[in-house]
Formats: structure tokens, sequence, C-alpha cells
């Protein structure tokens, strides 16, 4: 079961998500919210496996509050629905935490299909955008390198310099789309030692989610999707 925390800027959106989303039996919606201050009590109270969180929310950016939630949840994963459909604004939200990032005029079948992926340990980019938003990653990487940061990379370098076959294989297999269950039938491992492993490197990275911990190896140019 999906416990799950729908937060919308509109009222309409969040009764149409709502009724749509309890069809289906794996899904359960455990809170709603129309504004932040009611997200995070929510996010602190309940515990939930994910958010799912409007770009714009309460006249605030929906994504600001990523690090937040990240910070009173660690283990909460985060979807981002957007209007907008370009490799900037999904860049910014993955890169503050988030796992998903959905544009608004999306199918709902959908929809559920990433809060799934998701769930069990993937990332979700729309169909749309993912096409572009793997080169601003690189961007991402070079500007890093151009602006003076080789220092800090160096280091970090250093750090995941310790990783073995098999957690670099979880890091690009993770950053190619497969689910936890994916990784352990492809690297044939048990499920739940995928899972210890991908906390392991999220730790390592000192990310706050999968999708950071991949960001993080390609930020220091150690890993190519």
């Amino acid at each position: 079961m999906v416990r799950l925390i729908v937060a919308m800027n509109w009222e309409k959106e969040l009764r149409r998500t709502r009724d749509i989303l309890g069809i289906h039996a794996d899904i359960s919606i455990i809170g709603t919210a129309l504004d932040c201050y009611r997200v995070l009590q929510l996010v602190v109270s309940e515990q939930p496996d994910i958010v799912l969180i409007d770009y714009c929310l309460d006249n605030i950016k929906g994504w600001d509050l990523i690090p937040v939630i990240k910070r009173k949840s660690p283990a909460t994963s985060i979807i981002v629905i957007s209007p907008y459909d370009d490799e900037d604004h999904a860049w910014g939200a993955m890169h503050r935490g988030a796992s998903g990032y959905l544009i608004r005029e999306f199918d709902m079948d959908i929809l559920a299909s990433a809060i799934h992926m998701v769930h069990t340990g993937g990332c979700y980019v729309s169909h749309r955008i993912v096409g572009r938003v793997l080169p601003k990653f690189h961007q991402y990487q070079q500007h890093r390198q151009e602006d003076g940061s080789a220092r800090k990379n160096s280091g970090h370098r250093e750090i995941i310099s310790n990783f073995s076959r098999t957690e670099w294989q979880i890091i690009e297999l993770i950053g190619k789309g497969k689910t936890t269950k994916e990784v352990a039938e492809i690297l044939n491992l048990k499920t739940g030692t995928v899972r210890n492993y991908i906390s392991r490197l999220i730790h390592k990275t000192g990310g706050r989610s999968r999708a950071q911990m991949v960001f993080s190896a390609l930020s220091c140019g150690l890993a190519e999707f």
C-alpha cells in the first residue's frame, strides 16, 4: 500500500486528483493540503511514502518545500506536478530532492504509474522532457568544473572512489530508470539487499533521494548514462 499525501494549489484539482486516485486499491491518500503549513503538518504526523505536490502552492514554489520535507521525513519521496515542460524546471525539482516530475497535462493512469515507480525505488520524469533532462545534468557537471569547484569534486571523488563494482552497477541502473525490483533481478540480488545498498549510497553521496544519488555521480563525472 502506498501512503500518499496530495497537495494542490486549487481545490478543484485536489478533488479531481483525489477522486481518480481513489479507484486504485493500492494507493491510500492519507491527507490533502492546499497550503504549505498543512503539508508540513501532515508530513511530520504521517511520515508518508510519497508527497504529490503542486509546483506552485499557496504562492510559494512547491519545490522550495522539497528540502524541508526531506529533513522532516527522509524516507518520503516527492513527485512534483508542474505546468512547465522544460528541462530547467525538471532539473530544479530533481536537484532539490524530488524523485518525480510530471507535466500537469497528464493522463491519470500515467500518474498512478509514476507513483508506483517512485514507490518501488525508481524515478519518473514526463516522457515529453526526459530526453532533455539528462543533458542538463551533464551541463551542470561542466558548469561546476568551469566555476572552480574542481576541488570540491576532487574531495567527493575520494569519498565515492571507494564504491564497489556492485554499487556502481546499482547507481547506473537506477540512473536508467530501473526500479529496486528490476535492479535486484538484473544483478541477481534480493530486493532487500538492493534497498540496503541504495540507503548506503544515498548516505555516501550526501543526497536526500535516489535521484540525487545518481546526480551526485553525474556531477563528479564518474558515471555516464
